[in-house]
């Protein structure tokens, strides 16, 4: 229920003012955000009605004039299914699912619509690092099973089992506290249902409720139990009618190190091999053992980075050879131009002066943002209309960067801030390699503040405006 709201105050300013700024061309998108308007105008109350569910049927070539800011990282899910087909290429049987990560936001890609693509286009699964980004899938209509692969917290078990998350276990607390959560659940009747989702949404799923993976560690000394507590966790689950889904391991250098990734793979099958005629899954493939095939003969390999097109580490030129296109790019417009003459100083520390006359954009994109201080005076970015690099030039602020542009450059225009490539001035690898990073770093501190547009097939598919969709990202 909408708290302390009068239905009629809320729906005169949705007729009053709500479709003044939206066409014929935009009403799906346009009347979903007019209701999230309203209802955030009049309500503090978190309201789940996402615009990014439906991915069907709805295609608007006028999409970017829904976008409340020039500045926008444009999605592209072919380019996602792509690199799912590659990845599930470099696995010996057809039979191997996918778990897909979906943590972190999709690595800065935005969880929500990438999630409904992956379980849209064949999917098995999807797993997160923490038991918030689970639920937040499910609120936002996500189905299937969702895996969580970081320690959950015993008093994160209820939440596992209240959305039908499949949590990590490592060692007898962590299973007895399951157990001790389903059996008060049992016992008392509760509820696990939460009030804003359907049980077709929670229950959706070919994993039983109440379903854990046991983390072995194998050499990474980060989570997981000893190869030889297996055994044990195994029997107290089966003492406690805790369903254990699979097992598996996380590899420390899968993409650098043979040696220690075959130790790793060896140690993991040694101890995993008296499962199988229990029928206990196992996975162990990250993204550079997919790549480099250490595991893939598994029941599920577990891409991440990859799956974005991205680098486990910054060697672009190796990676390149997999065909995996980069998923991600960061577009704008310029919001003023001007004229300096020679002598003038741009942005704070007055570090750059002009040395002629020259034209000086300014972008709506800073550190907040995630674009890097570190480009200040390192950076490049790309006129779209002709492919042209233009330098940064000044500090990198908070909001704003400051690039030398051609005279003829008008507002109209769209400039490439990060390339979906392996560019090495403008890519997310090449970004990283500037600022002394890895990829995974550049992707996932793309800020909340730019709407995502995703698009499909070379038409924009959905808009993901966190503000108004109450964090839909």
């Amino acid at each position: 229920m909408l708290r302390d709201t009068s239905v009629g105050q809320l729906l005169r300013y949705l007729f009053r003012d709500g479709f003044k700024n939206y066409g014929q061309n935009n009403l799906r998108c346009g009347l979903l955000k007019i209701i999230n308007k309203s209802i955030a105008r009049f309500t503090s109350q978190s309201i789940v009605f996402p615009i990014t569910t439906p991915l069907t049927n709805y295609q608007s070539d006028n999409m970017l004039s829904n976008l409340e800011r020039s500045a926008y990282i444009l999605v592209n899910l072919d380019s996602l299914a792509h690199n799912i087909s590659v990845l599930r290429s470099r696995c010996p049987s057809k039979k191997t699912g996918v778990i897909s990560v979906v943590k972190a936001g999709a690595y800065g890609h935005g969880s929500v619509m990438v999630s409904h693509h992956l379980k849209n286009i064949g999917v098995e699964r999807l797993a997160v690092a923490i038991v918030d980004e689970g639920i937040h899938l499910r609120k936002h209509h996500v189905k299937g099973p969702i895996h969580v692969f970081g320690n959950v917290q015993s008093w994160e078990m209820h939440s596992c089992l209240q959305y039908n998350l499949i949590p990590t276990v490592c060692d007898e607390k962590a299973v007895l506290t399951m157990a001790e959560t389903l059996n008060k659940t049992k016992t008392n009747g509760e509820q696990l249902s939460g009030p804003i989702i359907s049980d077709d949404i929670i229950y959706q799923s070919d994993v039983p409720q109440g379903s854990v993976n046991i983390k072995i560690d194998t050499g990474m000394s980060r989570n997981g139990c000893q190869p030889d507590d297996l055994p044990k966790l195994i029997k107290i689950c089966q003492d406690h009618d805790i369903h254990v889904d699979a097992v598996f391991t996380h590899f420390a250098d899968s993409w650098g190190n043979k040696e220690f990734t075959e130790m790793q793979l060896d140690t993991f099958l040694k101890a995993t091999e008296p499962l199988k005629s229990l029928g206990i899954k196992r996975h162990a493939s990250n993204s550079g053992a997919i790549l480099r095939c250490y595991g893939t003969d598994l029941d599920y390999i577990r891409p991440g980075i990859s799956m974005y097109g991205l680098p486990p580490d910054n060697a672009s030129e190796e990676f390149k050879a997999f065909g995996l296109k980069p998923v991600a790019s960061m577009v704008s417009y310029p919001t003023l131009i001007k004229r300096l003459q020679d002598g003038r100083k741009v942005g704070y520390g007055c570090t750059y002066t002009a040395d002629n006359e020259q034209s000086i954009a300014t972008f709506p994109v800073g550190y907040a943002d995630g674009y890097w201080r570190h480009l200040s005076g390192k950076g490049f970015v790309i006129r779209d209309n002709s492919g042209e690099r233009c330098p940064v030039v000044g500090r990198v602020s908070m909001d704003a960067i400051t690039v030398r542009v051609p005279a003829d450059t008008s507002l109209s225009e769209t400039f490439t801030l990060m390339s979906a490539d392996y560019d090495p001035l403008t890519s997310a690898s090449g970004i990283a390699d500037i600022v002394g990073t890895i990829s995974y770093e550049v992707a996932t501190r793309l800020s909340t503040r730019f709407p995502r547009l995703y698009t499909d097939g070379g038409k924009h598919l959905d808009l993901a405006v966190k503000a108004l969709s109450f964090d839909s990202y």
